[in-house]
């Protein structure tokens, strides 16, 4: 298991050192010790039925730890993208923004902007994380048409909504890179199956670094 330190409740551990299970075991004990009420939201979620729910892929179906990445593996993420002062990472469905966390916490000097379909999520991440000025998280679908990208250095995708979805956003990272480079966390077997069958550009340019739940691409 991975024992918890309220005074390091986000350690530095070697990607082979913990099992997925005990990851996740862990980061319930960190959510409670942030504060974050994930359970009682949920509840809220579910009871709000709404009609095109499986059509928004909201995940509410799903227990909490289903759909969020472990806050050890975070770290391990953060660690291995060695950003530089001033960088912009970028979550694209970031549920109860974890990320955000860790990244207050081990890179403050880092601007993180976070991006959740469901508004209870984002209202009891902000709730949790207090005033800051280097996190943003904002309600929205990034589906839509409408919706663009905004300028970054890393973009973090982990599966968020349907196939149709995942591509629409592999397809605005794609328009991004024309104009900076970038870097993409994908996470998940949807998102990376996407990306080494439609996207060379992010694959096969530059070699990927693989892991066993994640990869780091570069444009």
């Amino acid at each position: 298991m991975i024992p918890f330190h309220p005074e390091n409740p986000f350690p530095l551990l070697d990607l082979s050192s913990y099992t997925y299970q005990e990851a996740q075991e862990h980061a319930i004990c960190v959510d409670a010790h942030l504060g974050l009420r994930c359970e009682s939201v949920e509840k809220e979620i579910r009871a709000q039925a709404k009609e095109d729910s499986l059509f928004l892929q909201n995940w509410d179906h799903l227990s909490v730890q289903a759909f969020q990445t472990p806050y050890v593996e975070i770290r391990n993420i953060l660690d291995l993208l060695k950003l530089n002062s001033g960088s912009v990472l970028v979550d694209l469905g970031c549920a109860y923004a974890r990320m955000a966390f860790v990244v207050q916490r081990h890179h403050p000097d880092i601007q993180f902007l976070g991006f959740e379909l469901e508004g209870l999520r984002v209202a009891e991440a902000q709730r949790a994380l207090g005033a800051t000025t280097l996190v943003d998280l904002q309600t929205t679908d990034l589906a839509k048409a409408e919706f663009q990208l905004p300028p970054a250095d890393v973009y973090f995708i982990f599966d968020y909504g349907t196939e149709a979805h995942v591509r629409k956003t592999l397809d605005d990272l794609k328009v991004m890179a024309r104009s900076r480079t970038i870097q993409v966390v994908g996470r998940g077997r949807l998102t990376r199956f996407l990306i080494h069958k439609e996207h060379p550009w992010l694959c096969e340019v530059e070699e990927p670094s693989h892991y066993s739940h994640f990869s780091i691409y570069r444009s």
